[in-house]
């Protein structure tokens, strides 16, 4: 991961899905020039406060003149068209909605998209959740993925890599997938109600890798979930960002830090148009 600034705004960047160096050198060949993806932080934009900055998401008290405003300007840090933006009305699902070439109404009741029309930003928001591209650059397939705890336990990556497959004939292996700072398990204390879901999910000793003890509470690592689901879905390329948006309050919107009345940042992903890769 590293940090680019473009135009006010601070992104992230995963080193595996560029074709520069952190700080602009030449390709070192290991890059992925077919894509372009970025995690925002809240740096930049034109939200006052409680949001300060590049709030993205619309439902929490914002404006739509202001949350327009810094989409316009996410787009246009990512070379992407606001007008051809797929987004999503996320609900903690494993639902997946395949993006053809002119869908822009929001797509409902969702939590991932997926599409392999070039030009066609897909992006998904986030204030804890884990956020995460599928990229397929054998078959030029692209998803981008929210993710909490209900969408952990209701394994949506492997509903996205099954959408993929049957739509584009996408296998595993070819995934290099990225995923964004989330909540980490040192702030993110459960009680005895999670602990039977992730049990009758993940029955037996096996869910508690995924569990710390401390100071007589359990705390749940949803990274740690993530890691595993890919690796048991035969996905061996992936980069995560270790940050933490609860404990980066001047980056990131944390729902569980600042409650409902937050902003929210987001993944941003497209495939280029024009790439013959």
């Amino acid at each position: 991961m590293y940090i680019e600034e473009n135009n006010g705004l601070k992104l992230l960047r995963f080193d595996s899905f560029t074709d520069k160096q952190p700080g602009g050198a030449a390709s070192d060949g290991k890059g992925l020039p077919g894509v372009s993806c970025a995690v925002s932080t809240r740096t930049g934009g034109v939200s006052p406060e409680p949001f300060g900055g590049l709030n993205l998401g619309a439902w929490n008290g914002d404006s739509l003149e202001n949350v327009g405003k810094n989409l316009d300007l996410f787009c246009s840090a990512l070379g992407a068209a606001p007008d051809k933006l797929a987004a999503m009305r996320q609900n903690h699902t494993a639902n997946v909605f395949v993006v053809e070439e002119g869908s822009v109404l929001p797509a409902e009741n969702t939590d991932a998209l997926v599409t392999a029309a070039a030009g066609v930003p897909l992006l998904a928001l986030s204030a804890d959740c884990a956020l995460t591209v599928f990229y397929d650059s054998r078959r030029r397939a692209l998803a981008v993925i929210h993710s909490g705890w209900k969408g952990g336990l209701l394994n949506i990556y492997s509903s996205v890599l099954n959408i993929m497959r049957l739509r584009f004939g996408t296998v595993p292996e070819n995934i290099v997938a990225g995923v964004s700072p989330m909540i980490s398990a040192d702030h993110c204390p459960v009680r005895e109600d999670f602990l039977e879901k992730l049990q009758a999910f993940y029955p037996g000793l096996e869910g508690r890798k995924f569990l710390t003890l401390r100071e007589g509470r359990h705390h749940f690592s949803l990274r740690e979930l993530l890691k595993y689901q890919l690796t048991a879905l035969g996905v061996k390329k992936y980069e995560f960002m270790h940050l933490c948006t609860y404990a980066e309050k001047e980056l990131f919107y944390s729902r569980r830090r600042d409650g409902e009345s937050t902003g929210r940042f987001g993944l941003m992903a497209m495939l280029k148009e024009g790439y013959r890769g």
